[in-house]
């Protein structure tokens, strides 16, 4: 075999050294991957707990990935760094209206304030986030002190002369929405008076259900007419039935009742959609809701599956109004 030259070898080690050069920076880009990974599943198993809407979870995404990796890191361990980059984050967020960041503000961090219903001003906290909401608009706020039935507030925009009709809009986690009615008295730049006057509106949430017993009625949709012109053979278009119940827990999401006059159990088993008429207060919410046999016997559960958010919001406050308890089904 030929020998090696001098510069074959060095053109050798030159190429082992650029080899394993190339290996370790690919386990440093694998291991920093692979880091990167595991700080967005942590901080995704967090968002996952806190009953964030579509829109709420793709703002803290966003909010998480714009995050340098060290403070991503550090974010995870400091709460109180967590609170301060994530305000900083929504009060130059435009998109999202504000309430929808001050419940995300409160969603993720659900410890930052007392698990309290807002009753009255003094429920509220110095330095927390809450919305003005005005003539259809809604801006994010800080509120900085609480005096008999005043409110200092610090708005991120700046809001129409005063006086101004306007509404502070408060959240707490596992509760609600609370709307305090009132008006903006003075306005200095972003810092604004707000005189409270009136009730405190409970906009309710999705943790929320009453034990009232509701007269409601269930009938098979697509009503009578519409079946029968799409399957004659069925036996559900032969003759309309309406069949009265009554609740025993009721939430936005879910309800069990009792039916007063059962439907048959095949009609219940081969009818996939129906269409209920709740007896609530003003008058009747209609929607359409699909029934599954519920755990205790002799009870079912109903999930309404176009209820839109203007009747969701006559059901919250119906909730609201009649001793509400966690939910728990």
């Amino acid at each position: 075999m030929p020998a090696f030259e001098a510069a074959s070898i060095w053109y050798l080690v030159y190429f082992l050294s650029f080899v394993v050069l190339g290996l370790l920076y690919m386990q440093w880009r694998l291991r920093k991957q692979a880091h990167r990974e595991a700080l967005n599943n942590s901080f995704m198993l967090i968002l996952m707990r806190r009953g964030l809407t579509k829109l709420q979870l793709a703002a803290m995404q966003d909010f998480f990935a714009r995050l340098p990796e060290t403070e991503k890191q550090e974010i995870l361990l400091s709460h109180k760094l967590f609170a301060q980059y994530l305000q900083q984050y929504l009060t130059a967020h435009r998109n999202l209206t504000g309430n929808d960041r001050v419940e995300i503000f409160d969603k993720v961090l659900p410890n930052y304030l007392p698990q309290i219903e807002v009753k009255s001003l003094s429920d509220l906290r110095p330095d927390e986030l809450a919305a003005i909401d005005f003539a259809g608009k809604s801006t994010l706020s800080t509120i900085l002190k609480i005096k008999n039935n005043q409110i200092l507030l610090s708005s991120s925009d700046k809001l129409p002369a005063p006086p101004l009709k306007a509404q502070v809009y408060a959240y707490r986690p596992g509760l609600g929405g609370f709307l305090l009615n009132g008006e903006i008295t003075k306005s200095q730049g972003q810092s604004h008076i707000f005189q409270h006057d009136g009730a405190i509106e409970f906009r309710g949430d999705q943790h929320l259900m009453t034990m009232a017993s509701v007269e409601l009625t269930l009938e098979p949709w697509p009503h009578h007419e519409i079946k029968q012109a799409v399957a004659e053979d069925d036996e559900l278009a032969e003759k309309t039935e309406i069949f009265p119940a009554l609740t025993e827990k009721l939430s936005d999401r879910a309800m069990v009742i009792r039916f007063l006059t059962a439907p048959p159990d095949w009609a219940i088993k081969k009818q996939e959609l129906w269409e209920m008429t709740l007896d609530i207060t003003e008058k009747p919410l209609v929607c359409r809701v699909k029934v599954t046999p519920y755990r205790v016997r002799g009870t079912w559960l109903l999930r309404p599956v176009d209820l839109d958010s203007a009747e969701r919001d006559r059901l919250f406050k119906f909730i609201a109004d009649n001793q509400p308890v966690r939910e728990h089904f």
